[in-house]
């Protein structure tokens, strides 16, 4: 994140091609809600479809495929956005952006402590774009609305994007 609120931008991102930091990747496809909730349907109910489809069962399989179904699409859905940020990671254009707010996001938890929500924006074009991270990063709280920071965006799609540099999740 770039120094305290008031303060310069900081230095830009590398150029392009970036290194991705050890296990960001990792982290970014496999530990975002959606991967993790469709990998889980999708076993669970997967297994549970197969073994009703040996049974003979095929009224009773439209159940378990349709949760199947469900699983796959949070597991895509997932995959796609996290291919977005490391797209936009590696190859993405350098812009300024500013903080619009840092909160605890409540309606999540883990181990009974709420992830930290920053919302920043950055105009392109003269039309406004927005990127929201959630993290366990406690230096977010000490992010300031309108404090400088540098987003890297996709040319062709603005709408996928990511700080620079990289929060930690957790």
């Amino acid at each position: 994140m770039p120094p305290p609120p008031g303060q310069e931008l900081g230095p830009p991102p590398p150029e392009v091609p970036r290194d991705l930091p050890s296990g960001y990747a990792f982290r970014t496809r496999f530990l975002n809600l959606p991967v993790l909730l469709g990998m889980a349907f999708t076993g669970f109910f997967g297994l549970f479809l197969v073994q009703v489809l040996k049974n003979g069962q095929w009224l009773l399989a439209l159940l378990p495929g349709f949760f199947l179904l469900g699983g796959l699409s949070c597991l895509r859905y997932g995959w796609t956005k996290a291919s977005g940020i490391l797209r936009a990671f590696r190859r993405g254009i350098a812009i300024p952006g500013k903080v619009a707010s840092v909160s605890l996001d409540t309606t999540q938890s883990l181990n009974q402590k709420h992830p930290w929500k920053l919302t920043y924006h950055f105009t392109l074009d003269g039309r406004l774009y927005e990127g929201v991270i959630t993290s366990f990063d406690s230096t977010l709280a000490k992010r300031a609305a309108g404090q400088p920071l540098w987003v890297l965006y996709v040319e062709k799609d603005p709408t996928q994007n990511t700080l620079y540099p990289p929060l930690k999740y957790f």
